[in-house]
């Protein structure tokens, strides 16, 4: 049951990173996410609903009301703390709903473990890992929407109402969960019909996430190609993410995997140009100075540089 646990978690981080198709975010701030979820949050969890649970006394407003509370209140501040610490890689609504999806699948696995140590952990562990597998990280993630969409906003304090409308919508889902599960089968059936409900519209949450940033990369990638600085064949692998796999796979088989994480690397940049450029029109750069757009164009130069060199020796 032990690896079951872990090989579900991988997996559904593994779908998070694939989730984000123009723009990875860098492998520490993601980690570090996930880490948050994992040890920190869950700890403090435990100490709060310990406290409360012993002034409120009853199992069932613990459950229902202190839990979902506590619980997405923390997670959610590992998102605010990010959104803040690192506006740089804070785009927009995908990246509310990565980085809050990923903190949730760190919480829900340490719950998992400690769930491993009840009497019934077979058949608890069976109920987290199938249908409700996606809960911590379905509930955050509404957490990261919210979050995303401050970040688009051209109010800086926008976020001071879509931070807390993100977590009460979180700790509704949340709640309605723990009320139900255990209410028999009717309970059960409510349980998941909310839980796959709130999965069903995080997707199209991502759908539409996805057109606007492909819109945002055809406006910003446009000027470059009339600039001369991509190509137009370029600009379409940009635009497609089959074809960044296929060009990321030829240039592997071809010119080793220096070149392969060289070719990654100049699609993040050139992705993040794009989206930059996006932030300063619309008026929603925030705190980035300027001179960032430089720093971006003599790293994609470099890169591509680094590239031809490969190429040519190859």
């Amino acid at each position: 049951m032990l690896g079951a646990t872990v090989v579900s978690t991988v997996f559904f981080v593994a779908l998070l990173w694939w989730l984000d198709k123009y723009e990875k975010e860098p492998w520490g701030l993601f980690l570090g996410a996930f880490f948050y979820g994992l040890v920190p949050a869950p700890i403090l969890a435990i100490i709060f609903e310990v406290a409360g649970g012993e002034v409120l006394g009853t199992e069932h407003l613990t459950l229902g009301v202190l839990a979902p509370v506590v619980e997405e209140a923390l997670k959610g501040l590992g998102v605010l703390a990010i959104f803040f610490l690192w506006q740089r890689e804070f785009d927009g609504v995908m990246d509310g709903v990565l980085y809050g999806a990923t903190v949730g699948l760190g919480f829900a696995l340490t719950e998992n473990l400690l769930y491993l140590f009840s009497p019934t952990a077979w058949e608890v562990m069976l109920l987290r890992i199938l249908p409700f597998g996606l809960n911590h990280a379905l509930f955050t993630a509404f957490t990261g929407v919210c979050l995303g969409l401050a970040r688009q906003s051209r109010r800086p304090g926008r976020w001071l109402f879509l931070f807390p409308l993100g977590l009460g919508v979180g700790m509704a889902f949340h709640a309605l969960h723990n009320l139900s599960v255990g209410e028999g089968w009717s309970g059960f059936v409510l349980a998941l019909s909310s839980d796959w409900g709130g999965v069903v519209l995080m997707l199209v949450v991502i759908l539409l996430a996805w057109r606007q940033e492909r819109r945002w990369l055809r406006q910003g990638l446009a000027d470059e190609v009339a600039a001369g600085v991509l190509t137009e064949a370029e600009c379409q692998v940009l635009l497609s993410l089959r074809r960044r796999v296929r060009a990321r796979l030829w240039i592997w088989r071809h010119h080793g995997w220096k070149a392969f994480r060289l070719l990654g690397r100049f699609f993040n940049l050139t992705t993040e140009l794009a989206f930059y450029k996006h932030h300063l029109r619309s008026g929603t750069g925030g705190r980035r100075p300027a001179r960032d757009l430089e720093d971006l164009y003599q790293q994609i130069g470099q890169v591509r540089q680094e590239l031809l060199r490969l190429e040519r020796s190859g």
